[in-house]
């Protein structure tokens, strides 16, 4: 019996269904979706929750215009999005939460 072949697109087509799951811009892009999210993940004390949701959300966002509309650096944005050290003031997190928010 013949030994069965398998292509190496097929292979290659299987590493990509590995990668890790991307929430769809559309629902980072819901204002009100991503504001009853924050809120839930502050009462919750889920910090974790709450930094992964506002980073993803600010990283669907056009830092120039953001940066207009709250008053805040480009700087300051990136870095929250690259959230090495989390650690806003609340200064920030108020801009932030008034643009989602409003």
């Amino acid at each position: 019996m013949d030994k069965v072949r398998t292509s190496k697109k097929l292979k290659n087509s299987s590493k990509k269904s590995l990668k890790e799951f991307k929430p769809s811009t559309s629902l980072l892009l819901s204002k009100k979706l991503v504001a009853e999210v924050l809120v839930d993940s502050l009462l919750e004390n889920d910090i974790q929750t709450f930094q992964d949701v506002l980073v993803s959300h600010l990283r669907t966002l056009s830092k120039t215009e953001l940066a207009k509309q709250t008053g805040l650096g480009r700087r300051t944005l990136y870095d929250l999005i690259e959230g090495k050290n989390f650690d806003p003031r609340l200064s920030t997190l108020s801009a932030l939460l008034s643009k989602i928010a409003g």
